[in-house]
């Protein structure tokens, strides 16, 4: 199968969407940090219950918090960007990339038919995907294919 069919085949419920931390509109900017940081994370999905309202990502942290530390105290919905766009567990992976690519996201949330939080699918899970695909003449290139060697190895 090809890496084209592949995408169209494959579905984003079939990825690795557990790259987030989930918090109330409510919470501070300080602790939603905190949170990202404690667990690795590069983003929180914001929500209202259990509905998702919101993202908020490294880049918001950059643009809006970095430099002004009175956000800091903040509720995190005043600072994350709302209505984020969203793809469904059934969607093709392809159409997720090219949101992803389109958009400039590095972190697309994942929702069902009610709007409940599934997961979210991030650059990392789109890349091992695609380098899951790689044929193994393609692993065993060495650094610089055109390169040749002067002697045998060993020899």
């Amino acid at each position: 199968m090809s890496l084209q069919q592949d995408l169209r085949a494959e579905r984003v419920g079939h990825m690795d969407l557990s790259a987030y931390v989930t918090v109330e509109t409510d919470v501070r900017v300080n602790d939603v940090l905190r949170s990202m940081r404690e667990q690795g994370y590069n983003c929180a999905l914001v929500t209202k219950g259990e509905r998702l309202v919101g993202i908020f990502t490294d880049r918001d942290v950059l643009r809006k918090v970095a430099d002004a530390p009175e956000t800091w105290g903040a509720p995190v919905d005043r600072l994350m960007t709302p209505t984020p766009h969203t793809v469904h567990p059934d969607d093709q992976v392809g159409r997720a990339l090219d949101l992803m690519n389109t958009g400039h996201y590095r972190n697309m949330p994942v929702v069902d038919d009610g709007g409940k939080i599934v997961g979210n699918l991030t650059q990392f899970a789109i890349i091992k995907f695609l380098s899951d695909r790689f044929s193994q003449a393609v692993y065993n290139l060495p650094p610089e294919p055109d390169q040749v060697a002067k002697a045998r190895d060993g020899a």
